[in-house]
């Protein structure tokens, strides 16, 4: 069994399948399978003893780009056929916009993650009282991600009291002027 690739026209992959579909069972092609990921658009993957069996199931159907651009592993399909749960891609202190729900469209932060029940514990940002509330992680897409700053965090030096007493501007705070102000009168 080998598995091949098709490429397609994006947003019609499905429409192909189902034409590939319809000539394998009228035409009893030996094809085993389609595949189609939504992660990867514009390409469809067939499974199938040889490449004959493919152009006959392929031929004539339109928005067929490449009948065969070549042979896959198994391997390579792997990360497709498994679907990863919504909640990998969010973090603590993520900025997320709720989706769906009473409160869709809303600006949030998450403060908790259940990772078992695939929910997450957010504060609205627009809220005057902070107000946590559970949701499903499906109903979060994540604006600003805070994976990112804690990377950046331990490559920073650590603050010294010095670098407190800075002011916005620049210039060092009252206490190291007076520190320079006294060295330099005697």
């Amino acid at each position: 069994m080998t598995i091949w690739t098709l490429r397609a026209t994006i947003g019609q992959e499905k429409a192909i399948a189902k034409h590939i579909h319809s000539k394998i069972v009228n035409n009893k092609i030996d094809v085993w399978s389609l595949l189609i990921p939504e992660a990867l658009r514009g390409y469809i993957f067939i499974e199938s003893d040889s490449i004959q069996s493919i152009d006959s199931a392929v031929q004539g159907i339109p928005h067929v780009r490449n009948k065969v651009v070549g042979e896959v592993e198994i391997i390579e399909l792997e990360s497709f056929l498994v679907p990863k749960p919504t909640i990998e891609g969010l973090h603590i202190n993520d900025l997320i916009e709720i989706i769906s729900g009473p409160f869709k469209g809303s600006r949030a932060k998450i403060n908790r993650i259940d990772v078992g029940r695939e929910e997450v514990t957010v504060e609205l940002l627009d809220s005057q009282i902070p107000i946590p509330i559970k949701l499903h992680s499906d109903f979060c897409k994540v604006i600003e991600s805070a994976a990112g700053d804690e990377a950046e965090e331990d490559l920073m030096p650590a603050k010294s009291d010095d670098d407190s007493d800075r002011k916005g501007d620049g210039k060092k705070g009252e206490k190291d002027d007076d520190v320079f102000t006294e060295l330099f009168k005697s």
